[in-house]
């Protein structure tokens, strides 16, 4: 997941919003990001229960 959050930084670095040169050099880079950002986007932002 850490490659998806780094890539979609460094994409910001040639083109700040995320209009369509944005997706397009995602889509170049990182052919599958859209999938895993849906998995990032189903999983919860905090856990009640954090032991281990």
């Amino acid at each position: 997941m850490h490659r998806v959050y780094s890539g979609h930084e460094l994409v910001h670095l040639i083109e700040r919003h995320h209009n369509e040169r944005f997706k397009g050099t995602m889509d170049k880079h990182l052919p599958n990001w859209r999938e895993r950002r849906s998995l990032l986007n189903s999983l919860p932002l905090a856990y009640e229960d954090w032991s281990y």
